[in-house]
């Protein structure tokens, strides 16, 4: 007996299914996979100021906000500097600027100030104050204390360095000694941090990839002589198959906000979809292919903003515009397994 070669359509459907694979552990491969090095120096107070105003949250380099401003429009922010305050008309291309600060002090022109603006929301009108300030009044208001820190911070403040996905960067005391904790190579930390974003977004692709992949194959067990065609209704149930999957891999792969539960299978089930938009591709059913893209995408954008709230209203829309773009693969696998279906009968 000749050995029986699996067909070219098995071939296609597996391949989808290790690639699938691969994408739905990209985010634990990006965010677990590298390690940044972060070291701890220590500063007196006043010292290194762009190494501080870079890694603390408390305190903002008022001079690098302010580069790309105009030198006649920052007028009132000299005049808060030598007077303690300014009350008067904003420019808008400084109000646009300044408005952003929330810090309770900056660092201006080589000195430390307690920060505070107040505005007219419907006009330009504010008030600034800068209270010129001792830098150790500023580093002791804004140092946390080691011994609350993460044992990682503690680490590199008693080698000078440690290792590790993601540390706290700031500014740290202990037994009056100030420290900076920082990555020793910011573009390091960079490419990191964009590498796992990737890795969050792929992941949910991966599974809706495995969905269409196990219901081919399923399909595939019940006749494995033939080839089977593939309709709207056989491929919404390989859709459907997404949310199972998604639900299980979230389960055991994933730790954090139970908000995933939600957005994950969402995501998976909007690329999944592609499956459907190329068989009424194939059947050239223009309307109801409109219907159900507008439909999916209102649809996944409601769910994930109904668990998100209002960031859900950005980060929805976002996960469907991914969704379609990335279901370009079950849309060929759509397409190109219904090219020969014949036209099902309206319902």
């Amino acid at each position: 007996m000749s050995p029986s070669f699996p067909s070219i359509r098995t071939i296609a459907i597996l391949l989808l299914l290790v690639v699938g694979s691969t994408l739905s552990f990209a985010f634990h491969a990006t965010a677990g996979g590298a390690t940044i090095t972060y070291e701890a120096t220590a500063v007196e107070p006043g010292g290194n100021p762009e190494l501080v105003t870079r890694t603390t949250s408390n305190v903002t380099d008022l001079n690098e906000q302010l580069s790309d401003t105009p030198s006649q429009y920052q007028q009132p922010i000299r005049a808060a500097a030598a007077t303690g305050t300014y009350n008067g008309t904003l420019s808008p291309e400084l109000h646009i600027v300044i408005d952003d600060i929330e810090t309770p002090y900056v660092r201006y022109n080589g000195s430390y100030y307690a920060w505070a603006l107040s505005s007219d929301g419907e006009t330009t009108n504010a008030t600034i104050s800068m209270q010129q300030t001792d830098p150790e009044i500023v580093f002791a208001s804004v140092a946390r204390p080691v011994s609350e820190a993460s044992p990682e911070v503690q680490t590199a403040i008693g080698t000078g360095t440690t290792t590790g996905p993601i540390v706290e960067s700031g500014l740290y005391r202990q037994d009056g000694t100030y420290y900076v904790v920082a990555p020793e190579n910011e573009d390091a930390l960079a490419t990191q941090l964009a590498g796992t974003f990737v890795g969050f977004a792929l992941t949910p692709v991966g599974r809706g990839y495995v969905a269409v992949a196990l219901g081919f194959l399923a399909y595939r067990y019940r006749d494995p002589t033939r080839d089977r065609l593939l309709t709207v209704r056989r491929a919404a149930a390989i859709v459907a198959l997404a949310i199972p999957i998604a639900l299980v891999g979230t389960a055991l792969f994933e730790s954090g906000s139970p908000t995933r539960f939600v957005t994950g299978p969402a995501s998976a089930t909007v690329v999944a979809s592609g499956v459907v938009a190329g068989v009424l591709t194939a059947q050239r059913r223009w309307l109801r292919l409109v219907g159900m893209t507008i439909g999916i995408g209102l649809l996944t954008t409601v769910a994930i903003s109904a668990v998100l709230g209002l960031v859900g209203l950005v980060f929805g829309p976002l996960a469907v515009v991914l969704g379609f773009v990335t279901g370009v693969v079950p849309f060929g696998y759509g397409y190109a397994f219904a090219q020969t279906a014949p036209r099902e009968p309206a319902q």
